[in-house]
């Protein structure tokens, strides 16, 4: 519950501005209970046998109660509530309420079979209930099942003592997600904030979705665990494929004609997720006073998009426009690709923007007239000029449009992972360092894109000092044109490979010994300094070459414009247990 009052001596504004003596007046009410009942029943079936079987209910209600008003001009500075008379009128003060409530339920019935300690089968069922969906989709069942054979316990494998464990695993299964709203299934009325004869016309706000689905993801994996010479080396290895039908995606655009301009929540297609892991343990070193860790893992991901609904949009992006980049949803294609124009240089004078065909011969009129390159005929029809952005025109027919478009680049990483040693010296000095990298990933510049267009009146940076500027200047760096020209369109000129490798963090700590710990009476006292993000390799050009794209935009793509990057931190501390 809060309250807040602005008076008009605090201001110094005028007694009429919506400013002056404002009140406020807010009370939320949120609750949420949760709970949650396991029975486990784990029966003697037999030396050779195992048997554990779960049964888990869950339920979870949620309430959300909010009354808010904010009101301004009471008649004095002393009357600071907003249920005195005072105004409401400008769209900056408001008396609002909402209330909402969501519930779900979900039972899990689960057993786990093992003989032997060699075959091990797990098998179960979720079944589960939520309010947010209409009656007729509102409860869904998600089965799983997971296999385990341990080969080294197998009596063939008793010459082979050095192998600590081999296991190959396999699973399939799935789980579902609901809508991120309450109600969408009713229609939702509201009201207009201004009225007529003192009367406030009402409408629906919305399309009412009673048909929404379970977004069900099902995961299928097949794995590899080996331990080798006690533990020394461990390696985990996992192939995957997820698929996800009746993605549920948010603000999905409509044509206006139906009365709306977007729906909240709606199944939009199907997308596979598939890829594979692999994880290394190793200890090459160990004695009975040094000891050496080297951890490396590796994973590689790609998602397709194996079908899009009609009714979403399939592109993204305006390409006769500056600083823009095209994108596409299209089936058996992946999320994050773009697509602009191929930057071919600057054009040095007038000869070089005449326009040629694919024998590299001059294109002329019906007149016998020479054409030069244009931009987007007929629709704007810019015909370059020296000093002007080349772009490669794919098709030759002395026209840069759509058909110049090419793919450029996707902002999904094709290797991401980490890797890093700890050394351990007499079990009191320890040095850990952790390295992360991505591999293969194009990120568009947005940075050196509003740095260096020279096309307002923005700061530009240094590089725009070997822009063209007279005839036969030889130059990458097109010329200054305010508020015109297309030297800035989407192209790879800003596209660029970030990939990197980062020194993430180095941890040296020390472990007092025991006769220390027994004059001071404690059980335990440790020291350490840790330094985190302290170096990155990567030949991109950028503030930091980590940089991700928008959660939850389909059509988002990696752009950095120079953000804060990830702070160099030192840290110092002491941990200790009586």
């Amino acid at each position: 519950k809060a309250k807040a009052f602005l008076p008009q001596n605090a201001t110094g504004r005028p007694f009429t501005e919506t400013v002056v003596n404002q009140a406020s007046d807010a009370d939320v009410d949120i609750a949420s209970v949760t709970s949650k009942t396991n029975l486990i029943y784990t029966p003697e079936i037999g030396k050779d046998h195992s048997l554990q079987t779960l049964l888990s209910i869950q339920t979870n209600d949620f309430r959300y109660e909010s009354h808010q008003a904010l009101t301004s001009n009471t008649a004095s500075s002393l009357l600071t509530d907003p249920s005195v008379p005072s105004r409401t009128q400008n769209a900056e003060l408001q008396l609002y309420n909402n209330n909402s409530q969501s519930r779900n339920v979900a039972a899990l019935v689960n057993a786990q079979y093992s003989l032997l300690d060699r075959y091990i089968l797990n098998v179960g069922v979720r079944g589960d209930g939520n309010s947010k969906f209409g009656p007729g989709n509102r409860y869904a069942l998600f089965p799983s099942v997971s296999t385990r054979w341990r080969v080294s316990g197998e009596p063939f494998m008793d010459n082979y003592d050095f192998i600590d464990d081999l296991s190959f695993r396999a699973s399939y299964g799935q789980s579902g997600r609901a809508p991120r709203y309450d109600y969408r299934y009713f229609n939702v009325y509201g009201n207009f904030n201004s009225s007529y004869l003192g009367m406030n016309g009402v409408y629906p706000q919305n399309i009412e979705l009673d048909n929404l689905r379970w977004e069900t993801l099902t995961g299928q994996n097949i794995g590899l665990n080996l331990q080798m010479f006690n533990r020394r080396i461990m390696l985990d290895v996992d192939v995957y494929k997820n698929r996800t039908k009746d993605l549920l995606f948010q603000n999905v655009d409509l044509t206006t004609v139906s009365g709306y301009s977007s729906l909240s929540d709606q199944n939009v297609g199907t997308l596979d997720n598939q890829g594979w892991e692999v994880g290394l343990y190793t200890t090459p070193i160990k004695t009975d006073k040094w000891k050496v860790d080297f951890n490396f893992n590796i994973a590689s991901n790609q998602n397709i998009i194996r079908e899009i609904s009609e009714f979403y949009p399939s592109e993204s992006g305006n390409v006769d426009r500056n600083g823009e980049f095209k994108r596409f949803l299209q089936t058996d294609n992946p999320f994050g690709s773009f697509y602009g124009y191929r930057f071919k240089g600057v054009y040095p004078d007038l000869e070089s923007t005449q326009a040629r065909d694919a024998n590299g011969n001059v294109i002329t009129g019906p007149n016998g007239e020479t054409v030069y390159m244009r931009f987007n005929y007929p629709n704007t029809d810019y015909i370059f000029q020296p000093g002007d952005a080349i772009y490669e025109d794919i098709n030759k027919d002395g026209n840069i449009d759509s058909r110049d478009v090419v793919y450029l680049g996707n902002s999904n990483p094709k290797f991401t992972g980490g890797f890093g040693p700890s050394v351990t010296f007499n079990d009191q000095f320890k040095l850990l360092l952790f390295f992360t990298y991505r591999l293969d990933y194009d990120i568009v510049n947005g940075t050196d894109m509003l740095t260096t267009n020279m096309y307002t009146y923005d700061n530009q940076s240094t590089a725009v000092l070997s822009r063209w500027r007279n005839p036969g200047d030889q130059t990458n760096m097109p010329r200054a044109v305010y508020g015109a020209g297309y030297n800035w369109l989407g192209s790879d000129r800003y596209v660029e490979d970030a990939s990197f490798v980062r020194f993430r963090s180095a941890t040296f700590s020390y472990n007092f010994t025991k006769p220390f710990l027994k004059k001071w009476k404690l059980d335990d006292l440790r020291v350490y300094v840790t330094a985190d993000n302290l170096l990155t390799f990567t030949n991109y050009r950028g503030q930091d070459p980590e940089v991700n794209m928008r959660g939850g935009d389909p059509f988002g793509i990696a752009i950095d414009y120079s953000r804060t990057p990830p702070t160099r931190r030192f840290t110092l501390g002491i941990q200790t247990r009586f």
